[in-house]
């Protein structure tokens, strides 16, 4: 027996267009779908659970009375994921002064020198664990670019969007973070997969 056209899943949009008119329930899905994925992307951001938690919070509050005024410039993930990233930005810089400060600067170029490009065979060269870690030592702006495009399969245009800047800045960015990744990598005293015997 096959699903009437009424029955068929819901789009995210149609969804949106649901909660816009007050549905609880279609609200209640949207949570279910992508408050797990913005929840780990607020955390790798901000580091603390509980403020992650409070975003979280909060960035469903903004979908909720947002709902309306969304205008399908760009898909519903996009829109939710751009209300996170503007969420954990808004308060690292209220509540982290230091949060774009990693490493010196003398010391991020020397990462960058000499990487060619690193962004072809990164993520197959190197554990998981290692790049999670590594991870920690880059800015929040390098940090969201490689999560979202490697963990949540964002585009570099949706990137782009999300982070409020041109797709070229994301393509720097993405390119800068590899090599600094790469760099870190090496400074952990760890070897790439693939120079192991």
């Amino acid at each position: 027996m096959t699903l009437s056209h009424s029955q068929s899943p819901k789009t995210d949009l149609e969804l949106l267009d649901q909660v816009a008119q007050g549905s609880t329930h279609a609200f209640g899905e949207i949570y279910d779908s992508y408050s797990t994925p913005i929840y780990n992307y607020l955390l790798r951001l901000i580091h603390e659970s509980s403020v992650a938690e409070e975003l979280l919070q909060e960035v469903f509050l903004a979908v909720w009375n947002g709902a309306e005024q969304f205008r399908g410039h760009s898909s519903v993930k996009t829109w939710i994921f751009r209300i996170a990233h503007h969420q954990a930005v808004s308060w690292l810089r209220c509540y982290h002064k230091n949060y774009q400060v990693i490493l010196g600067d003398e010391a991020l170029e020397e990462i960058s020198a000499g990487s060619a490009t690193p962004e072809e065979h990164f993520f197959t060269n190197w554990r998981a664990e290692q790049i999670i870690l590594a991870l920690d030592y880059l800015t929040e702006n390098h940090r969201a670019v490689i999560e979202l495009a490697f963990v949540h399969d964002f585009s570099y245009a949706e990137i782009a969007e999300i982070m409020d800047c041109p797709t070229g800045t994301v393509k720097s960015r993405m390119s800068y973070a590899l090599r600094h990744l790469k760099g870190i990598c090496h400074g952990m005293d760890v070897t790439p997969l693939g120079n192991r015997g």
